[in-house]
């Protein structure tokens, strides 16, 4: 009776084991063709970059320009579930977007969350902010800057498509 116990009790591990595995290639396969610098908006063109690190492990970095020079910027986590994106500030204040993404263009909602604003400037706003897919490597990624001319995403081990 025992075998029997301990044979149902790794059978069942086994197949959590798998679950979890299969939940991270699809995380992985999601979030693979994300990578690439988008922008939008003129005069001075809004951007975002996005880099894959792997098995679903993305980051983004963005700068929405406003009047006056004031703009919103942040960096942090990107997920992707079908044609939404899931933009996740890394900060002081809680802030995450559910943005749509489709045939390489990015929208964010008219409406963020209220701690999104921590991130912008008096006369800036993410709220309808659009991008288009204008590079789809790393390198293209790491050609997007902040206020400073810094890079919004930072190198390192990146995978690219």
């Amino acid at each position: 009776m025992k075998r029997v116990l301990m044979a149902l009790v790794l059978v069942t591990g086994c197949g959590a084991g798998g679950d979890q595995a299969n939940q991270s290639a699809g995380s992985a396969a999601q979030t693979a063709g994300l990578t690439g610098l988008y922008e939008g908006g003129s005069p001075r063109p809004n951007q975002l970059c996005v880099i894959d690190r792997g098995a679903g492990n993305a980051s983004f970095g963005l700068v929405v320009w406003g009047a006056n020079m004031h703009s919103c910027s942040g960096a942090g986590s990107v997920g992707q579930a079908g044609n939404k994106l899931t933009l996740t500030m890394a900060g002081d204040q809680s802030c995450t977007i559910e943005a749509n993404i489709s045939g390489g263009n990015v929208t964010l909602p008219a409406t963020v969350p209220e701690g999104c604003a921590y991130y912008c400037g008096a006369q800036a706003k993410l709220g309808g902010a659009t991008f288009e897919k204008k590079g789809a490597t790393a390198e293209d990624a790491m050609k997007a800057v902040d206020l400073v001319g810094e890079p919004l995403c930072s190198g390192g081990s990146t995978q690219t498509p």
